[in-house]
């Protein structure tokens, strides 16, 4: 899939506290370069960082109240991406123009749609828990990988990996990552992955309720790579009181884990991630706690696929040994495959392809 992009397709280019007013952020998506930049309403615009004249970046440019100029000849362009105006040339051709692609701010994340204007839909924009909520008591960071996107996607498709690359961090003492089987489900362009965690060790505060806990654990993963889960807290024993199925009952403490992967390039990407739980449930010091952690885990992450990747790119023909913990990756991948051969353009997925897997 090297080389190969789904366009029509929302993409996360970076937190909203990133983009701070008068200032332009360059960005890099599927290997297309973006100036983005908020307006005095603070409605975001991403432009093709690449001026329609000498090819200058528009990143390096000025912001004049909505329009940007370009530093290098002068030539002003709108929001809308129209060039406004040339230095010593009344006449402005119709050509003289950059693309404007379209944008939103969600859940503290910006998105941008990579593909045809027409077909970008807000409604589609998976719901995140949004950082500024006084409701959530939440932290947020990033990292760069030097690795391929779908390698990222693998790893969150496939926790068993808990047990083992973070046996003294997010796996600690829970071998059951290793050993349960989740349920995966198809959903429109991604999977829904859930499983119960029976018995397990409590810590920190958590010990108020009991010495081991049951744990509903249920995500989202969609494309390109967003994970949205939920990790319920329930007294020991409600796993096989629901017979292992879906708990429809209020847990004792619930976590939020959102992240997001965004392919920048064949060999780079940015992982965008935020960790915590409701602000009746937690407090700031906790929360700092649980999120060095998982920030430790995923420098962990980090390390073995980036390592992951030079041994691929060593020999490009080698097929990689598959098991039975490998459903998620592969039937996410079959999806991806899908999108490609249309192009990501909306409409029904093909179930029966992700099924069939």
């Amino acid at each position: 899939m090297d080389g190969k992009w789904v366009r029509n397709a929302w993409y996360v280019a970076g937190w909203s506290h990133d983009l701070a007013p008068g200032r332009i952020e360059a960005r890099t998506i599927i290997e297309q370069p973006l100036a983005l930049y908020r307006k005095g309403d603070g409605g975001v615009v991403v432009l093709e960082d690449r001026c329609c004249h000498r090819f200058a970046p528009l990143s390096m440019g000025r912001l004049e109240q909505d329009d940007l100029r370009c530093m290098y000849h002068g030539l002003k362009f709108a929001p809308d991406g129209r060039c406004i105006e040339i230095p010593g040339q009344k006449l402005i051709p119709q050509s003289a123009c950059v693309r404007r692609y379209p944008a939103e701010e969600r859940g503290g994340w910006i998105w941008v749609w990579m593909g045809e204007a027409a077909a970008a839909d807000p409604a589609s924009i998976p719901d995140s828990v949004r950082l500024s909520d006084p409701a959530y008591c939440m932290r947020s960071g990033q990292m760069d990988y030097a690795a391929h996107y779908l390698l990222i996607d693998d790893n969150l498709l496939d926790l068993s990996h808990l047990t083992f690359a973070h046996e003294k961090t997010l796996g600690l003492d829970m071998p059951q990552w290793a050993d349960e089987r989740p349920r995966i489900q198809p959903l429109e362009r991604g999977l829904r992955v859930q499983r119960w965690l029976r018995n397990q060790p409590s810590r920190g505060f958590m010990r108020r309720w009991g010495e081991v806990l049951d744990l509903w654990n249920s995500y989202d993963f969609l494309f390109p790579g967003i994970f949205l889960l939920r990790t319920a807290f329930y007294p020991a024993g409600t796993a096989d009181r629901w017979n292992r199925k879906e708990p429809d009952e209020a847990p004792l403490f619930l976590r939020y884990d959102d992240q997001a992967v965004t392919p920048i390039g064949d060999r780079t990407a940015r992982y965008f991630y935020a960790a915590g739980a409701r602000s009746a449930d937690i407090d700031a010091e906790r929360v700092g706690r649980l999120f060095a952690i998982v920030e430790a885990a995923f420098g962990e992450d980090k390390a073995i696929i980036e390592a992951q990747q030079k041994l691929i790119d060593l020999d490009p023909s080698r097929r990689m040994l598959p098991t039975s913990l490998d459903a998620g990756p592969t039937q996410f991948r079959k999806l991806v495959q899908v999108l490609l051969d249309r192009d990501g353009q909306p409409g029904p997925m093909a179930d029966s392809q992700v099924k069939a897997s």
